[in-house]
């Protein structure tokens, strides 16, 4: 499902979900609020959360397991420099295989500004 703010174009490549083991790390961006007053990449505000998906119950009705997803981690980055530069540190905390590491790179650069650029032209 799309979601539309009418004051731009439809929301695209703005959430990367991507999953490795029991965690799932989910990397966003959003204009900021006061977005006319920044030009070019510092209009963008990217977060991180990373939540945990071992943790579960059985329900007693049916018997079936259920699993929560149980945020663990949430961080703010000012710019798509500070990202990259630092999502490496958190996701190593998380990931012990470099390849699993580098896929999650790939998607995360889908919200660099100049890629997004490149699509509107």
């Amino acid at each position: 499902m799309q979601q539309t703010n009418h004051s731009r174009k439809p929301m695209e490549n703005e959430i990367i979900e991507f999953h490795y083991e029991d965690y799932q790390f989910i990397i966003t961006r959003f204009k900021r609020i006061n977005w006319k007053q920044y030009e070019g990449f510092a209009q963008y505000q990217y977060f991180l959360f990373v939540f945990d998906k071992r943790q579960a119950k059985i329900n007693q009705e049916n018997s079936l397991i259920e699993v929560f997803n149980t945020e663990i981690r949430d961080i703010a980055f000012a710019t798509f420099e500070d990202l990259t530069q630092n999502i490496d540190a958190v996701l190593s905390e998380y990931i012990l295989v470099d390849d699993a590491i580098f896929e999650c790179f790939k998607q995360v650069e889908k919200l660099n500004p100049i890629y997004l650029d490149k699509d509107e032209e």
